[in-house]
């Protein structure tokens, strides 16, 4: 469970920074005030519409429509007055990110939308997200989440919305390296893991490890690889309430790109195209031209599935998983937990959003949204007990995801600035990948910048 602080509205503004004539719009607008609801304003037998805003995403576009086709069908029946339609927001996380910053700071975000974990405490801490504990507790379906994944659902004694979850790991070609004669075992350290990236580079013609990094490829460099990556070493990363942003453990995982750069074993050049994700996992590591990747379950399906954007024939032969290697010798599987949908605390209903949650999140309306799309592990404990088909679905891939939840390793990220971080970290990355700047450098600019963009009191150094 984080902590939770009241973050003014000047303040969101400063630690989202928004340094564009959007932003310094919406920072001119006024804030409207939070809303309780406004289940006593609707007159009787009116009806309460409720916007639902997600990424312009067609296979998450096309689950969207069943829930909402459905929730609207049952709250007919039941002669309910809620309604919801479905808004579209930008496809990329950068563009999300400003879309739903500026919203807040305007007073117009949509009653029910997906967050993005880095903003979240931000956005609970300004105000801008309800608390839906009295609806959400009292429900039955509340036991069946795993206690690991319920501390990410609440910001103090605020609950945000049902926890959920993705667990992320490397992805490698297995018949690259078995085809050059390469071990495929688990690395345990990061020693190990560049031995394997030194034979990739000297049996193969692959370029051995695409990983998020740099600016690009915008809230991936921090969720896809270098939260892991911190987290593979020992030392704090948050502690009382401030990020420690100098310290051996941040050291070490930024020497981890300067090892891979500077050996040539990263995919420099493509991490620094406009779209990075294209030409490493949609181009590179389909073709065997990339032979390591980071990412989370989603990958089986989004990304490499039949339904996906760059399918691999014969995925599951030719595709495998490695945990992270970490500096005590214990690999792991990262578990991202999150929550979400969340509500604005500006919704025309609270009450009327939470059941749509609600009901989004029940078995029975799960079991037919997963054979559209099915992006990742379900976070209920009982799914597989009420969906029998999903242990094999994506050839069982997601429910052995679902038993990572409680195998893996987590930390909660989702703290105050943590969007700051993310863009101070997707800096230092390019500067070190480029060779603008030695690890050492880039952790000395990092703690610089997060210190003036966070403030003091936000911040320590642990070294």
């Amino acid at each position: 469970m984080s902590t939770n602080k009241n973050l003014s509205r000047r303040r969101f503004l400063q630690t989202s920074a928004l340094l564009t004539a959007g932003g310094v719009l919406a920072a001119c607008a006024a804030p409207a005030a939070p809303s309780t609801g406004g289940e006593a304003a609707a007159p009787a037998g009116e009806l309460i519409e409720l916007t639902y805003m997600t990424p312009d995403r067609e296979l998450g576009t096309n689950v969207k429509n069943i829930e909402i086709e459905g929730f609207n069908k049952l709250m007919e029946e039941t002669s309910q007055p809620y309604r919801v339609v479905g808004v579209l927001a930008p496809a990329t996380d950068n563009d999300i990110k400003t879309k739903l910053t500026l919203d807040a700071a305007a007073g117009t975000l949509s009653d029910i939308f997906s967050p993005l974990g880095e903003t979240l405490a931000d956005f609970v801490a300004a105000g801008y997200i309800a608390d839906l504990r009295p609806y959400i507790e009292s429900w039955d379906g509340w036991a069946q989440y795993p206690e690991v994944l319920r501390g990410f659902s609440f910001f103090g004694d605020k609950l945000v919305g049902l926890p959920g979850g993705s667990t992320f790991s490397f992805f490698y070609r297995k018949d690259l390296l078995e085809g050059a004669g390469i071990p495929i075992t688990q690395p345990n350290t990061w020693e190990e893991f560049f031995a394997s990236c030194g034979q990739i580079a000297e049996k193969t013609d692959a370029i051995p490890a695409g990983i998020p990094a740099a600016t690009p490829w915008g809230g991936g460099t921090w969720g896809e690889a270098f939260k892991q990556i911190w987290l593979s070493f020992n030392g704090s990363i948050y502690e009382d309430g401030k990020w420690v942003v100098h310290s051996e453990n941040l050291l070490k995982a930024f020497q981890v790109y300067e090892t891979l750069a500077t050996n040539g074993w990263l995919t420099v050049d493509e991490l620094l195209s406009p779209n990075p994700w294209e030409p490493i996992k949609y181009d590179g590591f389909p073709n065997g031209t990339v032979g390591i990747v980071t990412g989370g379950d989603w990958q089986w399906t989004f990304d490499w599935g039949p339904e996906g954007a760059t399918p691999i024939e014969g995925l599951f032969e030719k595709v495998d998983r490695w945990g992270f290697p970490a500096e005590d010798g214990k690999p792991f599987t990262y578990v991202d937990g999150n929550a979400g949908p969340v509500v604005a605390a500006t919704a025309k209903s609270i009450e009327g959003a939470t059941e749509f949650i609600k009901y989004i999140a029940e078995p029975s309306v799960m079991c037919e949204t997963i054979k559209v799309y099915l992006g990742g592990a379900v976070a209920r404990v009982d799914f597989a007990e009420q969906c029998p088909e999903y242990v094999d679905m994506v050839n069982g891939k997601m429910a052995q995801a679902s038993q990572f939840f409680e195998t893996g390793r987590t930390f909660n990220f989702n703290q105050i600035g943590s969007g700051k971080i993310a863009d101070g970290v997707a800096r230092a990355t390019e500067d070190i990948i480029t060779g603008t700047q030695t690890a050492e450098e880039a952790m000395e600019a990092f703690a610089a910048a997060m210190t003036d963009s966070l403030g003091a009191e936000m911040v320590t150094r642990a070294s």
